[in-house]
C-alpha cells in the first residue's frame, strides 16, 4: 500500500513540476515552402514568431526545413540533418520534439504544374502529389505526437471559372478527409485567398494581408 502511495505521490509531483516550469511555452516547427524569419520578407511565420515572443510563449522557433516538392518525405526517412550556427538539426529530433508542427508544401509544386485552362491535366497531377502526401504525413505523424496543422492549396492564377472551383472543392476534401483521418488540423485556403484578392498578381505567394490572415488562424490554434 505504502509503495502504490509512494508511486501516485511521484506521478503527481512529476505533473505539478511540469505543470508550473512548462508555462505554456511552444516548440514551433514549420516546413514550408518559404519560411525564412527576415523582417523584410512578409509571411505568416514572422508573424508567429514575433506573437509567441510577445507573449511569452516561445521556446524553440524552427523553419530550417525547406523543401519545393513533396518528396520531403525521403528526408525524414533518412532523417536529414540541418546545420544552423553550428548547430544539427536531425529532422526526425526536431519532429518529436515539436508542440506545433506546421506544414506548407506542395504550393510551389503544384503552381509549377497547373493548367488554368485544362483540369484534367491538374487532376492528374495532384494524383501523383496525392500519394507523395501521404507518404510525409505518415512519417510526420509517426515522430509529431502533439499538434499538427496542414495549410491547404489555392488557385495559383487569376483566372477562375466552374471547373477552378470544382478541382479545387475536390483537392479540399481529399485532404481535408486525409488530414482529419491522421488527427491534423486542416486550414483551407482556396475561398479565403479567392475571396479577398490576397494573392499577388500572377504569383504563386501571397501579399502582406494574406499572410497576416493566415497566421491569425494558425495562432488561433496555438
Amino acid at each position: 500500500m505504502k509503495k502504490i502511495i509512494f508511486l501516485l505521490l511521484t506521478i503527481v509531483s512529476i505533473y505539478l513540476i511540469y505543470f508550473y516550469f512548462d508555462k505554456g511555452s511552444i516548440n514551433y516547427l514549420s516546413i514550408s515552402d518559404n519560411v525564412i524569419i527576415d523582417n523584410k520578407i512578409n509571411n505568416y511565420n514572422n508573424y508567429v514568431f514575433n506573437y509567441l515572443k510577445k507573449t511569452k510563449k516561445l521556446s524553440e522557433f524552427s523553419t530550417y526545413f525547406n523543401y519545393n516538392s513533396l518528396l520531403i518525405y525521403q528526408d525524414i526517412e533518412n532523417n536529414e540533418v540541418t546545420q544552423v550556427n553550428g548547430r544539427d538539426y536531425y529532422f526526425k529530433k526536431s519532429l518529436r520534439e515539436s508542440d506545433v508542427v506546421i506544414i506548407n508544401v506542395g504550393m510551389e509544386e503544384l503552381s509549377n504544374n497547373y493548367n488554368k485552362y485544362d483540369m484534367k491535366d491538374n487532376y492528374k497531377y495532384f494524383d501523383k502529389m496525392y500519394l507523395n502526401i501521404e507518404k510525409m504525413i505518415k512519417l510526420i505523424k509517426k515522430y509529431a505526437q502533439e499538434k499538427v496543422i496542414f495549410l491547404g492549396y489555392y488557385n495559383p492564377t487569376d483566372y477562375y471559372d466552374s471547373k477552378t472551383d470544382e478541382f479545387f472543392y475536390d483537392v479540399n476534401v481529399k485532404l481535408n478527409r486525409l488530414m482529419t483521418n491522421n488527427n491534423i488540423i486542416y486550414i483551407d485556403l482556396y475561398e479565403l485567398i479567392k475571396g479577398n484578392n490576397y494573392k499577388q498578381k500572377n504569383s504563386v505567394y501571397l501579399n502582406d494581408l494574406g499572410y497576416k490572415k493566415i497566421s491569425s488562424i494558425i495562432m488561433f490554434y496555438l
